[in-house]
């Protein structure tokens, strides 16, 4: 099985730039070809520039698709979230990211299919986000139907990295019957996790916690074509589980008016003229 992972015709697909290295670090060096979908953050040129910056100096050949996000990162109703035909049906919430538009999440789908398949023609094994989205994230889950759908026309074999968090544990449990067996334990490549994360931070785009620690190996699951279906009882499912950090992407910068208000706030403070 392993074997499928490891070929010239084996792609690696994932959304944001550091994804390859935080969910499929064992792979990286080995596959075929890596494809990272999104560079531009809506509200966070620093962010996108940073990404760009990252993907020239990327120390293996890889492709981007250019995207911009739909900044759907906390939309959707975690941790029972709706799943939709284009991924998970999303909302403007409490904690929603500036500049987030619903109809932009949706629209993505149709964007990132037509974009793949030309990509995805002819490969042996795609890699992927998981159906629950790692540790939960609306792109990841977008991306997984997206690949998924392509699955469905070229006949390609899908796999999908074991994270979990909590808050993505309970669609990843509605996703269980639909997981063949896992490969065995791969170890994870920290030589290269080490090189993409202090090239990511030195771009200032790595947006997870600074100190992450790889674990020892990862598994990845193959998806089964059809419909999700209750696991079989007494199945055991080895993973990774992960404690989502404060803020993922990062927060954008504070508006102008935001800005104001602190400033005034402190002109105000007992001393300050």
């Amino acid at each position: 099985m392993t074997a499928l992972l490891a070929d010239d015709r084996a792609v690696l697909v994932m959304a944001h730039p550091d994804d390859e290295v935080l969910w499929a670090s064992s792979l990286l060096a080995g596959v075929g070809r890596v494809v990272l979908a999104y560079e531009a953050l809506p509200g966070r040129p620093d962010i996108t520039a940073g990404r760009r910056a990252a993907l020239a100096r990327f120390p293996r050949p890889v492709e981007s698709l250019g995207l911009t996000e739909s900044a759907a990162f906390g939309a959707a109703a975690w941790p029972e979230p709706v799943e939709t035909a284009e991924g998970l049906a999303v909302a403007r919430r409490p904690g929603t990211m500036p500049g987030f538009e619903p109809a932009a999440y949706r629209a993505g789908f149709a964007t990132l299919v037509a974009r793949l398949r030309p990509l995805l023609a002819g490969a042996r094994t795609v890699i992927t986000h998981a159906p629950w989205g790692e540790y939960g994230h609306e792109d990841h889950v977008q991306l997984h139907r997206a690949v998924a759908a392509l699955r469905a026309e070229q006949g390609f074999a899908l796999f999908v990295p074991a994270y979990a968090s909590a808050r993505s544990l309970p669609l990843m449990q509605r996703h269980l019957g639909r997981l063949g067996p896992p490969t065995p334990p791969l170890p994870t490549d920290r030589a290269l996790a080490e090189t993409l994360r202090g090239l990511y931070r030195e771009t200032g785009c790595w947006t997870w916690v600074d100190d992450h620690a790889w674990p020892e190996t990862e598994v990845f699951y193959p998806v089964l074509p059809g419909p999700a279906a209750p696991a079989p009882p007494g199945r055991s499912f080895p993973a990774t589980f992960v404690t989502l950090p404060a803020t993922r992407p990062p927060a954008p910068p504070p508006g102008l008016a935001t800005r104001l208000r602190r400033r005034i706030s402190r002109l105000r403070e007992p001393g300050r003229r």
